[in-house]
């Protein structure tokens, strides 16, 4: 497994989570359990999701304040979870560059969302990494 597939792991639990609208962490031990994910990614898609888990209601507000002429809650549910999963990133991890979160959740949204919906991310997530909010 490499660190993108890790991150679209991340992100299907996230676009889980959202659907069902819960964010229980005690889901997330069944979720990597029952994919039998690796010791060695084990780690970091936990402590992203707990991150994520952790400070929904900050990384929420970031992305609500960098959304122009778009309503939060009538975003698709996996364009609202590539959001969750940079965002978390970009804030709250300085491990990994603003750029490579932004190119991983552009590269997961032409994969798993519409067909425009790559631009949409990268735009909000761009101001978000600058610090802008566009509201």
């Amino acid at each position: 497994m490499t660190r993108k597939e890790a991150r679209e792991w991340i992100v299907k639990f996230i676009f889980q989570i959202t659907i069902n609208e819960t964010f229980e962490k005690e889901e997330v031990e069944s979720f990597i359990n029952h994919f039998e994910i690796d010791d060695k990614h084990r780690e970091f898609i936990e402590g992203s999701i707990f991150s994520i888990i952790d400070n929904l209601e900050e990384i929420d507000e970031k992305i609500i304040a960098n959304l122009i002429g778009w309503d939060f809650n009538r975003l698709y549910c996996i364009d609202k979870s590539i959001l969750r999963v940079a965002t978390n990133e970009i804030l709250f991890d300085d491990n990994v560059p603003a750029r490579v979160s932004i190119n991983e959740a552009v590269e997961i949204a032409k994969k798993y969302s519409s067909e425009d919906s790559y631009r949409f991310i990268n735009g909000v997530l761009g101001s978000i990494s600058k610090g802008e909010d566009c509201e």
